[in-house]
């Protein structure tokens, strides 16, 4: 068996102890928020523990999106509420899931590949500082967030009636699923043509957007937040807290993925000037380049 082989199996193993441990403080608290929340920081705790055991940061990254379907699964369960909008939910945030779990798995090597981003961390601090920049910033943090953006899910499986306009919701999501499956199969496909060329991947949509997959992931939890706003109206600043998910993306990911290909690629700059940050847009004229071709 492969070592990536053998690392999901662990990874799999991993998480079901983890939502197993939490499960125990689920089963104990009556609120629903209070008792999810409960659930996924005690899985995080187990996963937290486990990276520190095997200096290996990277064993969390699938709970973006493994976490979210087995929360809400775990709340529809518990609390009986076997509705429309418990159904197409976990329908269309399992497609969500699935999708990007799997792209995960396609670029996993295995228990001991670090992401770069850990292993600077990692080289750079100590190693109390950097277990505490993990707890926090590496797991705990992101837990939140998606915690906050599936609030706008357990609000709206509490609502027995389903609304048309919900679809909006729906079919922004899926939209946004599907450009990050583009971005991904793409990107895939010009790094095994071009891997060893340090050039920036600029085919499909990555053409009009230099982070496509991040504006699909900002895009999905915008569409949860649409169908939270059709399927309870009247409570719409109870859901906003998705958008703390945006403000790590630009705060942080977009950022550091910037930086990253300033350091790496060679047409980086080139790239840049032509090409938007996140939105899809034509790509702009390059002014250099016209210029270089002035006699």
């Amino acid at each position: 068996m492969k070592a990536k082989q053998k690392g999901a199996l662990f990874d799999a193993a991993l998480y079901a102890a983890a939502f197993a441990a939490g499960a125990v403080p689920f089963a104990a608290i009556d609120n629903m928020f209070f008792a999810v929340a409960a659930f996924t920081a005690t899985a995080t705790a187990v996963v937290f523990i486990a990276s520190c055991a095997l200096r290996d940061v990277s064993v969390y990254d699938p709970y973006w999106s493994v976490a979210p379907p087995v929360m809400l699964a775990a709340a529809v369960i518990k609390y009986r509420l076997y509705n429309a909008n418990s159904f197409v939910l976990l329908a269309v945030i399992s497609v969500w899931a699935v999708r990007l779990t799997a792209n995960w798995y396609v670029t996993y090597k295995g228990i001991g590949h670090e992401d770069w981003r850990y292993a600077q961390y990692r080289e750079k601090y100590g190693p109390f500082v950097f277990h505490v920049i993990s707890f926090f910033g590496l797991h705990f943090i992101p837990t939140a967030v998606v915690y906050g953006g599936m609030t706008c899910a357990l609000f709206s499986i509490q609502n027995k009636e389903f609304s048309p306009l919900s679809l909006i919701g729906v079919a922004v999501m899926l939209a946004s699923a599907a450009l990050e499956l583009v971005s991904d199969i793409s990107i895939h496909r010009f790094l095994c043509e071009h891997g060893g060329e340090r050039r920036c991947c600029d085919i499909s949509v990555w053409k009009y957007s230099r982070h496509p997959n991040y504006l699909g992931e900002m895009s999905f939890w915008t569409g949860l937040y649409i169908y939270f706003l059709a399927a309870t109206p009247g409570i719409w600043y109870k859901g906003l807290a998705f958008l703390s998910i945006i403000a790590l993306f630009l705060s942080v990911s977009i950022p550091m993925m910037e930086k990253h290909n300033a350091e790496r690629r060679i047409d980086y700059e080139e790239y840049k000037a032509k090409t938007s940050m996140l939105l899809l847009l034509p790509p702009k004229k390059d002014e250099t380049a016209e210029m270089r071709r002035v006699p």
